[in-house]
């Protein structure tokens, strides 16, 4: 354990520095691009809606990824629910014939 302990900690200078050099060119890149498109949306009303809703549309993946992930969690949780207190809960549906 100890062997591969020192191996890990070997490696994590080289392997910080990498990660510190992708941030900051992930930083830069979106500086790069954010600052010119908000400077011009401030000025133009017609790009600062589309603008706006790129950027929400953008903003929703991450949110319908994780729930893609946690959905089979929120089915487990509602079949505890029904084994505990006999009546469990929609995982995502809120029709009116799935919950009272």
């Amino acid at each position: 354990m100890a062997d591969r302990l020192n191996a890990a900690l070997a490696v994590l200078p080289e392997r910080l520095g990498w990660h510190v050099a992708l941030s900051a060119s992930a930083l830069a890149l979106g500086l790069a691009v954010a600052l010119p498109l908000g400077i011009a949306a401030a000025r133009n009303p017609r790009l600062k809606w589309i603008a706006l809703g790129a950027a929400g549309l953008v903003q929703t993946i991450p949110s319908l990824a994780l729930l893609a992930l946690f959905y089979p969690l929120l089915l487990l949780l509602s079949g505890l629910a029904v084994k505990a207190f006999g009546h469990g809960f929609p995982a995502l549906a809120s029709c009116r014939r799935c919950w009272p």
